[in-house]
């Protein structure tokens, strides 16, 4: 079976990057399994055994689908695929789709977000309004969807898409088998809740930097570490001085190795106002922190309210707060739900499970 993909994730022409060998894993259950970027230029193609991973290497953005569109003819003609993959059901959806019908290719979408059941991502801007309709039109035109999670899986089948044609295959995350003792417990020294991800709007990181001001009026000794970076950085920064929490809250840009942070943190903050699955919460969850996260991703499924962790409303700073003083002051609860988290963490598929899953998703086509 031979494989194009259609992508953004420039992570992949970082050497030894988890991205990278991700897709080397993916590459030996194919005959070939080569992928197209979306990228501004300076980039270098990679290539390993049966895998080529190729830039556009584009003036701008405006240029990304052409480039992508003359690179995927090329690459077809030379290497005669029978399905080609995109990474998102919108604009690279709509190449992927041109594409397959010019050359008689199978056509797979791949869902990473939680796209159509969250208002918030609409709401965002007037060009996702008109991709919520894109979107369901071309999955409808796709011969096989994979989604991340049980979550979108039920938004699709609610608007229409038949459950056959949905396979649910999460992205891999390694989960720790370290026996970590539970470090929740009231301390005399610093509390340190964790939160790791890309510094944009959609994670809503200022919810937490707000729900930090309360916190320390009755917590002094509580910390909020922000491991990331991205355009939001100086306006949280900001915010956090503001409300003068900044000696609180600590800013530690990106990191390539999250377990130093994993080990010291107590408990770990999702506050996403949509995601598709999110790998952070299963690798704190394997690491026996306690998760608070709000009704995004994997919650309902692997963080469950109460049972494996807390989980709120999008938006909620109140219950934030409450559920932050919960965790700090209740030992036996924290105990609880990071114990529970863990055990749910273990029983998630393996990786050799997880390659026939996406296996499964492109032999489904055939």
């Amino acid at each position: 079976m031979k494989i194009l993909s259609i992508g953004l994730e420039r992570k992949l022409f970082s050497e030894n990057s988890k991205a990278q060998q991700r897709i080397f894993g993916y590459g030996k259950l194919f005959e070939r399994f080569d992928l197209i970027i979306l990228s501004g230029r300076g980039y270098q193609s990679v290539e390993f055994e049966n895998v080529l991973i190729v830039p556009t290497n584009s003036l701008g953005k405006f240029f990304y689908l052409i480039d992508a569109c003359l690179l995927g003819k090329k690459m077809i003609k030379k290497y005669k695929y029978e399905i080609i993959s995109a990474q998102d059901p919108f604009e690279m959806g709509f190449l992927a789709w041109l594409l397959a019908k010019k050359y008689g290719l199978k056509l797979q979408i791949q869902i990473h977000g939680d796209y159509f059941s969250s208002s918030y991502w609409r709401r965002e801007n007037i060009l996702n309004s008109i991709r919520y309709y894109l979107g369901k039109w071309l999955i409808k035109k796709a011969g096989g969807v994979r989604v991340v999670s049980n979550r979108i899986k039920e938004s699709l089948i609610k608007s229409g898409v038949t459950p056959e044609k949905i396979i649910v295959a999460p992205i891999y995350a390694p989960v720790s088998n370290k026996n970590l003792a539970v470090r929740n417990k009231k301390y005399n020294d610093k509390f340190i809740f964790l939160t790791v991800g890309r510094l944009v709007a959609v994670k809503n990181i200022i919810l937490q930097i707000r729900a930090m001001e309360k916190i320390i009026e009755s917590n002094p000794k509580t910390e909020l570490w922000i491991v990331g970076d991205g355009p939001e950085r100086e306006k949280l920064e900001m915010e956090s001085k503001k409300l003068k929490v900044d000696n609180s809250v600590k800013f530690f840009g990106w990191k390539d190795n999250l377990e130093e942070f994993y080990e010291q943190a107590n408990a770990f903050l999702l506050t996403s106002n949509y995601e598709g699955w999110g790998m952070v919460i299963i690798e704190a969850a394997s690491f026996g922190l306690s998760i608070i996260m709000t009704d995004v991703g994997c919650a309902g499924e692997i963080i469950k309210n109460e049972e494996s962790g807390i989980v709120i409303k999008v938006g909620d700073r109140e219950a934030l707060v409450e559920s932050m003083k919960k965790l700090i002051e209740d030992v036996n609860f924290s105990k609880k739900i990071s114990e529970r988290a863990k055990k749910e963490t273990l029983s998630l598929p393996n990786q050799e499970q997880n390659l026939n899953l996406y296996k499964q998703s492109f032999n489904n086509l055939i």
